[in-house]
């Protein structure tokens, strides 16, 4: 067989073995809905591909954290080319074909890598690219598209790296292309490991020279070198750096993390045996999840041992397995103590994703073992030691103490199947390697314990469609309102998720036909439920503005963060990914600790979702105490249907004036009083109230919970919607009488006045406008896009128009057609200053800059795909004239 046969058939095995492993994602018609792919990817690829396909650049949303821009987001991958082709399809279609592709590409990366850098042969190579793009934490990863996307570049990095290494002008090159396709995928965490593992490849083989001068000579001219081929790639991905850039120095992150959130989710190393050993009882937590397997380990122990490889490449690939595992086990190792106050370390979370170095690493010396088999039976003194190593990972997985169940879904027990699937794999694996020339019957042992080990991989547990495209009712009933609205108002989802859907014996049934695992219905069940309450960026799928979201990474600013402490209750912690729903949903606060009356208003937020499961049920009648906090606030007594006869109180202190009919068993009180007693007793109201309930003497069953005016409640089904219908607007003409420092100061000072009720704060060099407001004083909105704001004035003085949106650096703003400043006001919204008379005010987002980087980045691609081809060019020439 010819190489070009051989290098078809390999390429044919990993393609069939690509389809047969992801054959769910691929033809089953079902899709992820679960974790980060469901609540997170989900809703920003659709936004992306949606502008994709208007011919636009998705730039800024005000679906998400009162306006973010989506384009300074890198995880949207907005610039990187896979994702173009992408732009006809739906987000879960999609990223299925994204994780497939990628998936293939790592594998075919890897096999290309040992064939350049061990020796040219295929089943070695095959081996290495099996266990590095189908074990266990690429393929954990799928929940998180990005950084599959990232660390399906990396063998290809490390290819280029070596043959740049070796004085090879063109493969500088495109390493420096390739290192830009992985900025562009999105995920930093992955640049800078695939940054410091090229830094210890070119340490390990330039020290390891026939001398020290050439050893040092060799050395500083690789750091010159991956200087140079990340400075080109940074200039070939511009057009996401800066704007991503500039959304750092307004991020929570522009300080770097503290060492507590640096080493979040460092792998315990109680946990390690477990994640390098196939999970046959459960599903492991992704982000330690670095399946092997014992064939895997096995044949990479036999790899470092044996001779195959040669001396450097052994080495190379032993140290970066050990710094990979050394910097993933994170607060658990003393090095990492001093690592996580340095920049780079201190800029990420979740140290256990280093765990990506060891699997390349182990990876590459899986394939050297395998390469050394033939010649196994030299050595059989590796063979007790391989047993050994084999044994004690066995044995620590089943005597350290279980996982909590947080972190393996499906038991936290080792179960006896697993036991059993784990010794016979150590059993057949030693049985291999103790024949001579046994290469493919271990190749097909691996290919075996990694299928069986795919069934517990997160891309397992498919659902149907429908718990993402399906329009739950919550959704239909914002969409009318927002119908009526010129400009919708924003939504606020309380929840925990506890509650279960009502058609829920037949969603079960229905899982039950598609035959999903207990897993799947869990996950699809969460997806349902997320649709009901729109968290946490699910509003962005379907066009409703939401008051938060999930940033995960450099958003939201710190600006919404500080204004965010309004929210919360006082002293809870803050929420710098976003995320307020799930921090206000506190068993506390009746399910949900919502935030007084005026910041609802100053944050235009009209409609809240809250659970139902809080509800108090006492002999058959139900109380909503979803509200209390805002009976306390009430401009006026309700207006009482002219069919109830008694109300009756939930509450917590005695009513002035008032005998307490009733205490309930876990400390409430509860009162009742004839109805046109009500008007009377909540003038003022009374502290202490949670629920009224309104009950006609005719029919008692028949109740009627009350809100606390203005809220109306607008649906109740397994959650409920509550709507202001006279809540404050989008855009406001206002005073402002305070001026504070743009500043951290600054905003610790207008926080302090905006808590104390004081007027419009301004922040930097604006001046201070007192204005009396006067009859003919009008402000309305003409127009309202994503990036595109026009209003029409009418103010008897000079005034402010305070526009409820985030403000960000890239908004310009005209009025009357001339450039006007446009001012951060109240921490986080948009003002500008307008004289007295009528006024056309105009906010447009264009940043410039952005447009400047993306026409030097297209000026770089075009140089540097030149540079690279125009050696074939040339060769192609002089063969021609011959």
């Amino acid at each position: 067989m010819t190489a070009r046969q051989k290098s078809i058939l390999a390429g044919c095995a990993l393609l069939a073995l690509t389809v047969l492993l992801f054959q769910g994602l691929l033809f089953s018609g079902k899709i992820l809905a679960r974790g980060d792919t469901y609540y997170y990817f989900y809703p920003y690829w659709d936004a992306r591909n949606a502008a994709y396909r208007a011919g636009e650049l998705p730039l800024w949303t005000s679906q998400l954290f009162m306006g973010l821009p989506l384009l300074a987001n890198p995880q949207l991958g907005t610039f990187y080319p896979p994702n173009w082709l992408t732009a006809p399809f739906r987000a879960p279609v999609a990223i299925s074909l994204s994780i497939v592709a990628h998936s293939l590409l790592a594998a075919a990366g890897t096999c290309a890598l040992y064939r350049q850098l061990i020796r040219r042969r295929w089943l070695p190579a095959l081996a290495a690219g099996m266990l590095y793009a189908f074990a266990g934490n690429l393929n954990a990863h799928v929940e998180q598209i990005n950084q599959l996307q990232g660390l399906a570049w990396m063998p290809l990095l490390f290819l280029l790296w070596h043959r740049a290494l070796q004085g090879r002008t063109r493969a500088g090159l495109w390493l420096a292309l390739v290192w830009a396709l992985q900025i562009l995928s999105g995920h930093s965490q992955t640049i800078f490991i695939s940054a410091l593992g090229l830094f210890c490849y070119a340490l390990v083989t330039c020290t390891m020279q026939a001398n020290r001068q050439q050893s040092q000579r060799q050395l500083l001219r690789a750091g010159l070198l991956l200087a140079a081929a990340f400075a080109g790639a940074c200039l070939l991905a511009l057009p996401q750096i800066l704007p991503s850039w500039e959304m750092l120095q307004a991020s929570n992150r522009s300080g770097g993390l503290s060492w507590r959130e640096a080493t979040a989710f460092s792998l315990p190393p109680r946990l390690l045996p477990r994640a390098i050993l196939p999970s046959y009882d459960g599903q492991i937590f992704s982000e330690y999840s670095n399946v092997l397997g014992l064939s895997g380990l096995g044949l990479a122990l036999l790899g470092w041992l044996s001779a195959a490889g040669g001396r450097v490449q052994r080495r190379v690939w032993l140290l970066l397995a050990l710094v990979g595992l050394l910097l993933a086990l994170g607060r658990y190792t003393p090095l990492y103590w001093l690592l996580a106050q340095l920049p780079g370390f201190n800029a990420f979370r979740v140290p256990a994703r280093f765990l990506s170095l060891f699997s390349l690493a182990a990876a590459m010396l899986a394939g050297m073992g395998l390469d050394a088999l033939p010649r196994a039976q030299r050595h059989q003194w590796h063979l007790p030691l391989i047993a050994a190593a084999l044994a004690a990972v066995v044995t620590l997985a089943l005597l350290l103490p279980p996982a909590p169940p947080s972190l393996i879904f499906g038991g936290s027990a080792v179960s006896a199947r697993a036991m059993g699937l784990w010794l016979l794999a150590g059993l057949l694996l030693l049985a291999g390697l103790s024949r001579r020339g046994r290469q493919l019957p271990a190749l097909l042992l691996l290919l075996c314990e990694l299928m069986l080990a795919s069934g517990h991989m997160p891309y397992q547990d498919l659902a149907a469609p429908e718990v993402y495209y399906g329009q739950r009712f919550t959704i239909s009933q914002l969409q009318a309102y927002h119908a009526q609205e010129t400009v919708p108002g924003r939504t606020l989802g309380v929840s925990q998720l506890f509650f279960d859907p009502s058609e829920l014996p037949a969603l079960r049934r229905q899982f039950e036909r598609q035959s999903l695992s207990a897993r799947a219905q869990f996950h699809a069940l969460d997806a349902i439920k997320m649709q009901e309450t729109l968290q946490p960026n699910l509003a962005l799928t379907w066009g409703i503005p939401s008051l938060d979201g999930f940033g995960g990474g450099i958003a939201p600013s710190r600006y919404y963060t500080q204004f965010s402490t309004l929210l919360l209750p006082e002293g809870a912690p803050l929420a710098p990914d976003g995320r307020l729903g799930e921090t206000m949903a506190d068993p506390a606060c009746n399910g949900a600790c919502l935030p007084p009356r005026r910041w609802l208003d100053a944050s235009d937020t009209r409609y809240l979702i809250t659970d139902k499961v809080y509800d108090y049920w006492h002999e058959g009648v139900g109380y909503d105490r979803s509200l209390a906090r805002y009976w306390a606030e009430i401009p006026a007594p309700p207006a009482l249907p002219a069919t109830v006869d008694e109300a009756r109180i939930l509450h917590t202190a005695p009513l002035p004036g008032r005998k307490t009919s009733q205490t309930l068993p876990d400390g409430l009180l509860l009162s009742s009083l004839p109805a046109t007693e009500l008007a009377a007793l909540l003038s003022p109201p009374p502290a202490g109230i949670q629920a009224i309930t309104l009950l006609p003497s005719a029919h008692p069953h028949l109740f009627h919970n009350l809100q606390p005016p203005p809220f109306e409640r607008v649906l109740s089904s397994e959650i409920k919607l509550y709507r202001l219908p006279d809540s404050g607007q989008r855009a406001q003409l206002t005073a402002a009488t305070l001026v504070v420092p743009d500043s951290i100061q600054g905003d610790a000072a207008a926080l302090r006045h905006m808590r104390a009720g004081d007027a419009t704060v301004l922040h930097g060099s604006a001046e201070a406008r007192h204005r009396v407001p006067a009859a003919g004083d009008d402000l309305r909105i003409v127009a309202y896009s994503d990036s595109r704001v026009q209003l029409a004035v009418r103010a008897s003085a000079p005034a402010y128009v305070v526009l409820r949106d985030a403000w960000y650096p890239g908004w310009q703003a005209t009025v009357n057609g001339l450039p006007a400043p446009i001012f951060r006001a109240d921490l986080l919204f948009r003002a500008v200053p307008v004289p007295a008379g009528e006024s056309t005010v105009l906010f447009v987002f264009n940043p410039p800059s952005w447009l400047a980087a993306l026409a030097l980045s297209l000026l770089c691609w075009l140089l540097l795909l030149a540079l690279a081809a125009m050696p074939r060019i040339r060769l192609r020439r002089v063969q021609g004239d011959k």
